[in-house]
């Protein structure tokens, strides 16, 4: 096989790509991606052919031109339940009152996606001690429809739940 100088290659059972710098009577030396040269026998070297590809067509895609990526996460519906997010001021409220406030903010919120026929949405709770997250998750288990799971939101644990809602059985919390 005939080689020239400055030629793109590849070395048999190496990876990444090699350009020729000099070539002897069995031998070339080569230069990788990193700069960094090495002799090899000309037996193991082989041509390499960029490869031409057309234009990627998606199947299915919607006439918005949105993204698959828009398809994931950023179209399941959330709701942040940290109390600072619900309201600017908690100097006033007592616990009490801040866990009614969040009960009643999922409620609105569980609803609202009920009746625009959402099956999961995201609920964002918090680490903390969990005492939001054991209310939401009675509050889901006496009505019929609703499945929650876990959602890794937090690198320090478990802050958020994903809810599924089966459309034909979930009634309005």
């Amino acid at each position: 096989m005939k080689f020239s100088i400055g030629e793109r290659v590849s070395i048999l059972n190496e990876t990444g790509t090699y350009t020729i710098v000099n070539i002897a009577d069995t031998y070339a030396e080569v230069e990788d991606e990193h700069g960094f040269d090495q002799k090899v026998t000309l037996g193991l070297i082989v041509k390499t052919k960029p490869v031409v590809s057309g234009e990627i067509v998606i199947k299915d895609a919607d006439e918005t031109g949105s993204s698959i990526a828009k398809k994931g996460l950023d179209m399941i519906p959330s709701i942040d339940l940290h109390f600072e997010a619900l309201l600017d001021e908690d100097d006033r409220f007592s616990s009490y009152d801040k866990l009614n406030l969040q009960i009643k903010r999922f409620r609105e919120f569980i609803n609202q996606n009920l009746a625009k026929r959402k099956t999961k949405v995201l609920v964002i709770h918090g680490v903390g001690e969990g005492r939001l997250k054991s209310e939401l998750a009675t509050l889901l288990y006496k009505s019929e429809g609703y499945v929650m799971h876990d959602a890794n939101f937090s690198s320090n644990g478990v802050g958020a739940s994903y809810i599924e809602i089966t459309i034909s059985k979930a009634q309005p919390i």
